[in-house]
């Protein structure tokens, strides 16, 4: 667990030393300026995490908090290429820092030492950035976005301690399979969870052999095999009526012979046409069509997991599933309140330096959720982040020593406890909800 105290001393570490020493490196300083590396970061990241659509003229009006000088032209003609990579220099220093806080106290979450979830998201740049972060080339089916340079973010969140590991970078073509997190082992005892595009037997293996527990869907093409090695009729094995449940044990790979338990249950009519649609609507979306096993097996849920049913049941394995949604919500928060995603400028430098410094934002603003809500499984982060966003400045006064950070986490905690909680629902629960009071699987 990281203390408050700790965490500043990161701060200053990554934000003012480095900072300076990163800038020489890189060339962004070359000679003694008022806007010294460490100034530059600051005032562009915290600048934009105030204020994510923020102009030239606002960030000047934030560096001024630090008394620092600059002028707006000034400030865009430092937005050069030296920059982009000072400040993406910076932003690899800083997500090597490991930042936790107190288990949030879920029963389920007791079992493991961690529970990773994690997945990737792409970011498309102007086609001149094509040389340093590759795309896939022309247009995404369905969408009039050209692609020849993307840039891929790729996160893993640990639910039960708030730790965020990423994100890291790759060209957006990298496959989330083979992005820099595949070389990361993860700790004895651990349970992770990730979507489809995350399944191959080898990651498994790997997962296996490290004492790591997996919860995942199986692709649609996977075959099953009985511990004899006699491949598994499937169509034959489902469950038949609808809220039925069946485990069967069964092993994974022709040779590997990976042994696994398969969760099966049949869900209701109305949400295998919700499931159908959705596949319909990603198959168009990526000039594709849903394959015949596909349709098929969308009338039921398989799970595939390492875990003894000690450690998971049926309905604890469909609730860890549905929080590996909680990725996707941190995705969605960084691009819809963070602008991640957008930039004002035109320039290619220059908007590659906004993005550089709005993902530096978004791990500080994770960091502070962590000491200001985590621990409450009710918490927010939507409505907590906006809480954040007001005290990004009071940051920038204490990288510069005039205030400290215990003073932020105690505002951030007094207002975090009224409006930064999850409103229960009946209909569709959230995730709170179903982590503390369970699931009732049957419509999911």
């Amino acid at each position: 667990m990281t203390s408050v105290t700790q965490c500043e001393a990161m701060l200053n570490h990554v934000l003012n030393e480095r900072a300076n020493v990163l800038a020489r490196e890189t060339g962004f300083v070359k000679r003694e300026r008022k806007l010294t590396g460490a100034s530059f970061v600051q005032v562009m990241a915290l600048g934009h995490l105030h204020q994510p659509e923020a102009t030239l003229d606002q960030l000047t009006q934030d560096a001024q908090v630090c008394g620092i000088q600059i002028s707006a032209p000034g400030l865009h003609q430092r937005c050069t290429e030296s920059a982009a990579t000072f400040l993406q220099a910076v932003l690899t220093e800083l997500i090597e820092q490991v930042v936790t806080v107190k288990a949030v106290p879920v029963a389920l979450f007791k079992r493991f030492k961690q529970v990773i979830i994690e997945d990737a998201s792409t970011i498309v740049l102007p086609a001149a950035l094509a040389e340093r972060w590759q795309g896939c080339g022309g247009s995404s089916p369905g969408s009039t976005e050209h692609t020849a340079s993307a840039l891929k973010l790729h996160v893993r969140l640990d639910l039960k301690r708030g730790q965020l590991i990423g994100p890291h970078l790759s060209a957006g073509r990298v496959h989330e399979l083979h992005g820099p997190l595949r070389e990361q082992l993860l700790s004895a005892g651990s349970l992770y969870v990730a979507d489809r595009g995350y399944w191959s037997l080898s990651r498994l293996r790997e997962l296996s052999e490290q004492g790591v527990r997996f919860c995942q869907h199986p692709k649609a093409n996977t075959v099953f095999y009985d511990r004899q090695g006699k491949r598994i009729d499937l169509e034959t094995a489902l469950p038949r009526t609808i809220g039925q449940v069946k485990v069967m044990h069964v092993s994974l790979g022709k040779q590997d012979r990976l042994p696994v338990r398969l969760l099966m249950v049949r869900i209701p009519k109305e949400v295998v046409e919700q499931r159908r649609e959705r596949l319909s609507e990603e198959a168009r979306d990526k000039g594709k069509e849903v394959s015949e096993q596909q349709w098929k097996l969308a009338e039921w849920t398989l799970v595939v997991t390492n875990a003894a049913a000690k450690h998971i049941s049926v309905e604890q394995a469909l609730i860890l599933l549905r929080e590996r949604w909680l990725i996707e919500l941190l995705f969605k928060l960084w691009k819809s309140q963070g602008q991640i995603d957008a930039w004002r400028s035109q320039l290619p430098w220059q908007a590659l330096c906004e993005l550089y410094a709005k993902l530096i934002a978004v791990v500080l603003q994770h960091w502070l959720l962590l000491f200001g809500c985590w621990h409450n499984p009710w918490r927010s982060l939507v409505k907590a982040s906006a809480v954040v966003r007001a005290l990004a400045l009071d940051l920038l006064e204490v990288l510069s020593g005039i205030s400290r950070l215990h003073l932020i986490v105690c505002k951030l905690r007094r207002r975090m406890q009224s409006g930064c909680r999850l409103n229960r629902r009946a209909a569709e629960p959230c995730l709170a909800q179903v982590l503390l009071e369970g699931l009732d699987w049957l419509l999911t």
